[in-house]
């Protein structure tokens, strides 16, 4: 009678359903997870063990047009005050503001707050992140800055809990959804049209296909500029559905956030209530943003857009979203089961206005079954009821809890109901679902299901039943079901299915499949049949495992609308191969995925996505090496270098307006390097990409067992690394090894280096490495660099105290870039070095440079670089390292125009150039250093000085 009452009670209530795959079985173990106890460590700890670490930085450099200061400071404190009470505090202050970002990744920005945590609470203030997953109809999961503060403790034989959070920030939420791009597995822009946007570190969540992936392992974000790619073995096509929520950085768009929620947890009983309200700070953008001509209009506003008269354009409305909800899930004997679950929506498109108003809705699930086990172990047959309710200003496909009831890929493949999401539909949106679970021997279980969806009126509906077989043990697990799906839309059909997957799940040898084959009928009059089929094996073994698997898609149609005979439509094929491997010698990781699909309309097309990555050897087998490659095509937007223009004089990078390139490592630089960042101006382009990277190394001796002579001190090898990239259709699958077939292409390299190196036991040593790199960069100058090299360098040691070493170098280069540049250069140098007095040296050198070539109308230039130095120093390990260098450098470019790279940056003329630098590690909680340049001659224009100074506290 007391079952009856509750499942009667129940059934009464109108909720949303729920999968019952995704039942949890009831479990009161789950009382003691990290959700309902705070962690506490063994009390026999000293209740003093506050900690402190962190470090400050300070650098400032001094240069002839300005001075430049960086510094950055992490200060962080954590331990405990009693054996219960834990504090967690954290300073960042690296002078970079969230969302200021134009590199290629985000960087840690600004950052402090305060955490105290203890078994009946906690208190956070400052930077906070306020996650809310306690309902299946919603989440929130939003950076801010403010306070919240929870308590926690025992209540009627459970565990109860409540917090609530008060914020501000700057920042806008976001949903997309969009198709994939048949191949495309890279440079997904998030907003969906290829702008730079500035997204919150980790506040995304991506879908697939309804399906909730994990970040890294599923796919990698670029917040700074907004790009998505997926890793693995996905390979995406035009059917296959992304959805993302995410956070943006938005200047000057403030935003309040309130919130609350509580959780009661007792054996027999779950409790859930939640709610936030989210909305622009009015008094903060009237003070920043608005004009008071700007507050007039949006106290007058009646909701039709309008638009200032300055520059500005349209007047964006202050916005008010306030959600919340409540969930109760019951049990009774770990078998009856019941989730109920209620929601309201209520927004305001202008705040100010008391004429706009905006949507506001309701959302309810449930979901009532008679035995939530796995195995239905007391009685052989269960009865799961369930069913949604969700009214058109709910907007279900905003703030996306768990519930996936009205995914869009779900409804469009499961249902036969093209909705692109519960936004775009001006009406409410109605589900029921009934279902049988039974028991029919040790391992097999049966279902059947119906369920019903609909909207208000039923102008659209669809109806689905479907009839399984579960066979599952420790060895093997299948699945078999019929399913009849009948829907009415722009198009009334009538679908017929069957589904049946296979796994073994133990052994050496473990082979897999599924088949879904899929018969509809449409407006009676034509008839589809699609087919999709996967299957393959895994080899497990004790250092790794192969996969290999094929599938193959297909659809064949006819009727009125296409013909009376049965036509293909879509035929594709896909093969994926994955090999991981590992032992004392060799490392491999590989996958391979080959993906073809021939459609009637736009015909055959075949997109490669693949990696390698293998390390082979070590040194003292006398053969080691690794290998890289990757394959794929994308859609991507152009990266280019990123260099800051610092005060003049203060930089390591000059421009050289000849050859309309950068030059790193200088003095007298006004630029610095900052990374890799979008080139916005181009637009997102399509793009087959190829990288391979080979590296080998080879010492006979060792190889062959001898251990002295010649052989055992030579060592043999090189290196290959190729790039390339085409945006004009071509497909690649190999870099090109050729000039000729780099020209093709939109950009890429080729690098190519060798290696012969000798190295005598007693210290001497000889390297010739020659080597090729061509280089093709898709920019507007139409960058293009070849260079061939040969470089040798040695060095004899005399005693443990006096070492002789020289190098020389030949290279010839061409570039194109602004204009035509063709030159020689040869360049060599002679070092003596003599160690005194244990931490002292001496290092006297010479080096003679000359180049020369051609510009692209025909005239020669040439140039010669006399250089003399000597180097005191004073070296002392992880204690000191100070040295003083003093160099007269002689360029003589006869007049000529010379680029900037030929005479290594110096100008024609005698250069004197002094270089001091000291850095000091005072013990291990403080460090500092000084460097300081002085320039001067007739070369230079004027003297010029440059001086950096840098300290580091550690604590």
């Amino acid at each position: 009678m007391k079952l009856a009452v509750v499942l009667g009670g129940l059934l009464a209530l109108t909720a949303s359903a729920r999968n019952i795959q995704t039942i949890p079985v009831w479990d009161p173990s789950v009382l003691d997870s990290k959700e309902s106890k705070p962690v506490i460590e063994d009390s026999s700890r000293r209740t003093d063990s506050l900690e402190t670490h962190g470090y400050k930085t300070m650098e400032i450099t001094v240069g002839d047009g300005g001075t430049q200061v960086d510094q950055e400071l992490r200060l962080s404190i954590m331990g405990r005050l009693t054996d219960s009470v834990y504090v967690e505090a954290l300073l960042s202050d690296v002078g970079r503001k969230a969302g200021d970002q134009t590199t290629s990744t985000l960087r840690e920005v600004d950052q402090i707050y305060f955490r105290v945590n203890a078994p009946f609470g906690f208190l956070h203030l400052g930077d906070l992140t306020w996650k809310d997953e306690s309902l299946s109809l919603y989440s929130l999961d939003r950076s801010s800055l403010g306070a919240m503060a929870g308590v926690r403790g025992s209540l009627l034989g459970g565990t109860g809990e409540a917090s609530g959070v008060f914020g501000t920030d700057e920042v806008e939420h976001f949903t997309k959804v969009f198709n994939g791009v048949s191949g495309q597995r890279e440079g997904y822009s998030m907003d969906g049209s290829g702008s730079y946007i500035q997204v919150v570190p980790q506040s995304e969540t991506v879908w697939l296909n309804g399906r909730k992936l994990s970040r890294e392992k599923d796919y990698r974000m670029n917040y700074a500029g907004g790009l998505l790619d997926f890793t693995g073995s996905f390979m995406l096509t035009a059917e296959d559905e992304i959805r993302i929520e995410f956070d943006a950085y938005e200047d000057e768009n403030i935003y309040t956030l309130y919130g609350a929620q509580g959780h009661y947890r007792h054996e027999n009983l779950w409790l859930d209530v939640s709610g936030f309200r989210l909305e622009n700070d009015v008094d903060r953008l009237k003070r920043g943003v608005w004009t008071d001509d700007d507050y007039k209009m949006l106290k007058a506003d009646r909701g039709e857009e309008f638009v200032r008269d300055d520059s500005l354009g349209v007047l964006a409305r202050p916005r008010r979203t306030d959600r919340g909800g409540a969930r109760i899930r019951t049990q009774l004997d770990h078998r009856f089961y019941a989730d109920v679950e209620f929601a309201f929506n209520r927004e305001d498109t202008n705040t100010v206005s008391h004429e706009v108003k905006g949507p506001e809705g309701l959302a309810l699930r449930w979901l009532v079954t008679s035995d939530s086990s796995s195995y239905l172990k007391t009685f052989p047959l269960a009865l799961d009821v369930g069913g949604s309710r969700i009214q058109k200003g709910f907007d279900i496909s905003k703030f996306q809890g768990s519930y996936s009831g009205w995914n869009s890929y779900h409804l469009r493949d499961q249902w036969d109901l093209s909705l692109k999401d519960s936004s775009s539909l001006d009406e409410d949106l109605l589900f029921d679902e009934l279902g049988f679970r039974f028991r029919l021997g040790k391992n097999l279980l049966g279902s059947a299901t119906w369920g019903y969806r609909r909207n208000e009126d039923e102008s659209w509906n669809s109806s689905r039943t479907s009839f399984g077989l579960t066979h599952r043990n420790s060895d093997v697990a299948s699945q078999f079901s019929l399913v009849r799906v009948a829907s009415q839309q722009e198009d009334s059909k009538e679908r017929y299915q069957a589904l049946l997957s296979s796994e073994f799940l133990q052994g050496i040898f473990r082979p897999f499949g599924s088949m879904d084959g899929r018969y509809t009928e449409i407006n009676d009059v034509d008839k589809v049949v699609y087919g999709k089929s996967a299957g393959g094996f895994g080899l497990y073994f004790e250092n790794g495992e192969v996969k290999e698997s094929v599938g193959g898609r297909m659809a064949r149609r006819k009727g009125e609308s296409y013909g009376k005979d049965w036509e293909d439509s879509l035929r594709a094929s896909t093969w994926l191969q994955e090999v991981s491997y590992r032992n004392d010698f060799v490392t491999v990781n590989h996958l391979l995925q080959f993906d073809q699909i021939e459609e009637n309309q736009s015909g055959k097309e075949n997109n490669w996505a693949g990696n390698l990555d293998a390390q082979f050897g070590n040194e003292d087998l006398g053969l080691w090496g690794n290998t890289s490659y990757k394959v794929g095509l994308t859609e991507e937007q152009v990266y280019t270098a990123v260099y800051k223009a610092v005060a003049p004089g203060t930089g390591d990078v000059r421009y050289d307006s000849l050859t309309g390139t950068y030059i790193e490592g200088v003095d007298n630089g006004d630029f610095v390097y900052e990374g890799l960042g979008r080139n916005d101006s181009v637009g997102a382009v399509l793009s087959s990409d190829v990288s391979f990277e080979l590296e080998l190394r080879w010492n006979p001796g060792r190889f062959l067992g001898v251990k002295n002579g010649i052989l055992r001190d030579i060592t043999i090898g090189g290196s290959w690394n190729g790039e390339a990239n085409d945006t004009t259709g071509k497909k690649l699958f190999f870099p090109p090894v050729t000039k000729s077939k780099l020209d093709r292409l939109t950009s890429g390299m080729i690098s190519m280096e060798g290696l012969l190196e000798w190295e005598h036991p007693m210290g001497a040593n000889l390297s010739y490495k020659p080597g090729v790199e061509l280089d093709k960069k898709l920019s507007s100058i139409s960058y293009y660099e070849t260079i061939f090299s040969h470089f040798l360098e040695g060095g004899v040691p005399f005693g443990t105290d006096h070492l002789v070493s020289g190098s020389f170098l030949i290279q010839d280069e061409e570039l194109s870039a602004l204009s035509q540049w063709d030159w020689r250069v040869y360049d060599g140098s002679l070092k003596y070095r003599m160690d005194f007095l244990q931490s002292f040296y001496v290092q006297p050198a010479g080096r003679y440079r000359t180049g020369s070539g051609e510009d692209e109308s025909g005239d020669d230039f040439e140039g010669e670089l006399w250089e003399g130095s000597l180097r005191l120093g004073y070296k002392r390990l992880k204690k000191a390292d100070a040295y003083a260098v003093f160099s007269v450098i002689q360029a003589d470019t006869y007049g000529g125009t010379v680029p900037y790279q030929v005479m290594d940056g110096y100008s024609d003329g005698r250069t004197y150039r002094l270089e001091l630098s000291v850095s000091l590690t005072v013990n291990d909680y403080f460090s500092m250093g000084g460097r300081y340049i002085l320039r001067f001659g007739d070369a230079e224009e004027n003297i010029f000085q440059k001086l950096s100074m840098e300290a580091r506290a550690s604590f």
